[in-house]
C-alpha cells in the first residue's frame, strides 16, 4: 500500500512522518489528568472533543524522553479508525507533505515500527505504522471497582454466542431464566386473590391491566423458607401464550453468558427442577427452561379457569406490546429508558473527574478494566443531586459508545403497549408512558438526543 501524504512532526534532531489518513485533528495539549498503574508509553487521560481519552506519548513508544508538556511547540493528534480512543502527544508538528513515490523507501520489517524512509528537502523522514507503534503499550491493568450487586453484563465477543439471563436469590442462592421468557417485573406487595383448596406455594390471583394472573412462590417450589422483604419481586413470565408471576426474594442481575458456559444436565439427572448450571466466574447458578414453567402452570392450573378464552386473551395481549423499558428514579419522578439500549445495571461508584469537561459530565469510572464516562442526568434536567444506597449506574449502549447515568433506585422492567404511548416532542425525552391506566406517568428518555447533545456542548 503506497502512501500518499504524511504529516511531519520533529523530535530533537529526528524527522518521523505519519500518514494523514491516520490523522483527525491536531491542537493544543489540553490538561492532562494523570491515569495510575497506566501502560507504558500512556501519560494518562485527557478531555478532547467532548470525550475521555488516553494521552499517548510519541517519544516514550520510540524510547526517548517524554514530551514537555509545557513547550509552546508540543501538539496532541487526534487519531481516526480502530486508534480513535487515543490521541498523539508529539513535539513539534512540522508541515504536510504529499509524497513524491520516486523519493520513498518503503522497508518490510516485521515488529518495526517504522515502514518507509522519505527524502524531502534534505531530510530523511522516517514514516511510522501507528498500529504497529501503539503495539508498544503494555496493555493497561487497572484494578476494577467490585460490584456486589447490580445489573452485570460481561463484555461480549461477537464470535461467540451468548445469552441474556436474569439472575435472582431465593434463600440466598442464585437461580437463572433466560430473559426471552420474561415480560416483566413487578413489587411482590400487591393484594392477592386466595384459591380454596391450593396449597403454600400458590399464592393467589392478582389482576395486572385488567388481566388475571396466577402468581406461584418459585421460594416454595425450590423447597425454601419464603421471606417477606421490600425487595422481593415477582416475575411475569411469558410461554406458549400463557402468563404465570414467580415471587422471588430479590433480583441480582441481568446478564449475558457465553453459551460455552452453560451446561445443561444430563438426561440421567432426575431433578426437574434444575435444566443445567451456568458457570459464572467463580460461581455456579442453576437455571430452569421451559420445561419447570409448564411443570408449574400445570400442577397449579386446576385451581383456576384456564379455558380457551383466556388463553387466547393472553395470547392477544402479549402480542399487543411495543416495547421493554426499565424505570428509575430521579429526585422521587419516574423516568424509563428503553431495555434495548441498556448494557448493564451496577451499584453507584465514586467517579474521577475529569478537569475541563462539559458540568454534566460526573467523570469516569472504571468497569471491569474499561473507562467508561458518566453523565448527570440531574444536571441535564437541573435536578438537585441527593442520592442514597439504593443509586446505580445505568450504562447504555449507543452506537459503540458505553455511557453511565447515575440514577436514584431502578424500580422495574416492564412491559409497554401501544395505547400507553403517546409522543412527546422534547429535548430529551422522546414520549409518555400512562401505565397503570394513566395513574402513573412515566416520562421516556431518548438516550441519543441526551448523547448528541453532550456532544454538541462538547
Amino acid at each position: 500500500m503506497q502512501i500518499q501524504e504524511i504529516l511531519v512532526v520533529k523530535n530533537a534532531h529526528e524527522n518521523y512522518g505519519i500518514s494523514t489518513e491516520d490523522i483527525n485533528q491536531i491542537s493544543r495539549v489540553p490538561l492532562l489528568m494523570p491515569l495510575p498503574l497506566r501502560p507504558s508509553g500512556v501519560r494518562g487521560l485527557c478531555s478532547f472533543s467532548g470525550s475521555v481519552v488516553s494521552m499517548v506519548d510519541m517519544n516514550l513508544l520510540l524510547d526517548m524522553q517524554e514530551v514537555n508538556l509545557e513547550d509552546h511547540k508540543s501538539r496532541l493528534i487526534s487519531l481516526n479508525g480502530e486508534l480513535a480512543s487515543n490521541t498523539l502527544l508529539v513535539s513539534d508538528v512540522y508541515n504536510t507533505v504529499e509524497i513524491e513515490q520516486e523519493n520513498i523507501d518503503y522497508i518490510d520489517k516485521e515488529n518495526d515500527p517504522v515502514i518507509a524512509i522519505y527524502k524531502y528537502e534534505g531530510m530523511l523522514i522516517q514514516v511510522l505504522s501507528l498500529k504497529t507503534l501503539f503495539e508498544r503499550m503494555n496493555r493497561v491493568e487497572i484494578p476494577a471497582r467490585e460490584v456486589v450487586t447490580g445489573k452485570i453484563k460481561n463484555e461480549i465477543s461477537k464470535e461467540e454466542a451468548s445469552d441474556r439471563f436474569l439472575v435472582f436469590s431465593m434463600s440466598q442462592e442464585k437461580y437463572a431464566l433466560n430473559i426471552n421468557y420474561l415480560q416483566e417485573i413487578i413489587l411482590a406487595d400487591v393484594e392477592y386473590t386466595d384459591i380454596a383448596g391450593s396449597g403454600d406455594e400458590l399464592l393467589g390471583l392478582i389482576t395486572l391491566r385488567d388481566e388475571l394472573l396466577m402468581v406461584v412462590d418459585l421460594r416454595v417450589h425450590y423447597g425454601f423458607k419464603a421471606k417477606k422483604s421490600d425487595e422481593n419481586r415477582i416475575l411475569i413470565i411469558s410461554y406458549d401464550g400463557k402468563k404465570i408471576g414467580f415471587c422471588i426474594d430479590s433480583i441480582i442481575d441481568i446478564k449475558s453468558i457465553f453459551r460455552k458456559n452453560i451446561e445443561p444436565m444430563s438426561e440421567s439427572f432426575h431433578d426437574s427442577k434444575i435444566a443445567g448450571v451456568i458457570h459464572d466466574e467463580e460461581s455456579l447458578i442453576s437455571f430452569f427452561d421451559h420445561n419447570v414453567i409448564s411443570e408449574i402452570f400445570n400442577q397449579n392450573a386446576a385451581f383456576v379457569d384456564t379455558d380457551d378464552s383466556f388463553e387466547q386473551e393472553s395470547k392477544s395481549d402479549t402480542q399487543e406490546y411495543v416495547m421493554e423499558v426499565i424505570v428509575f428514579k430521579l429526585a422521587g419522578k419516574e423516568y424509563a429508558f428503553n431495555v434495548e439500549s441498556v448494557d448493564e445495571i451496577i451499584d453507584n461508584v465514586p467517579s474521577t473527574d475529569v478537569a475541563f469537561t462539559d458540568k454534566s459530565i460526573d467523570g469516569i469510572i472504571n468497569i471491569r478494566g474499561q473507562i467508561v464516562t458518566t453523565v448527570s442526568l440531574f444536571s441535564k434536567l437541573g435536578i438537585p443531586a441527593v442520592l442514597n444506597e439504593e443509586a446505580k449506574v445505568i450504562i447504555c449502549n449507543i452506537s459503540g459508545n458505553r455511557i453511565g447515568f447515575v440514577v436514584d433506585s431502578v424500580s422495574d422492567i416492564l412491559g409497554v403497549k401501544a395505547h400507553e404511548i403517546k409522543e412527546e416532542a422534547d429535548a430529551y425525552f422522546e414520549s409518555i408512558l400512562y401505565l397503570e391506566g394513566g395513574d402513573r406517568l412515566v416520562l421516556s428518555m431518548d438516550i441519543e438526543k441526551i448523547i448528541k447533545k453532550e456532544q454538541d456542548n462538547g
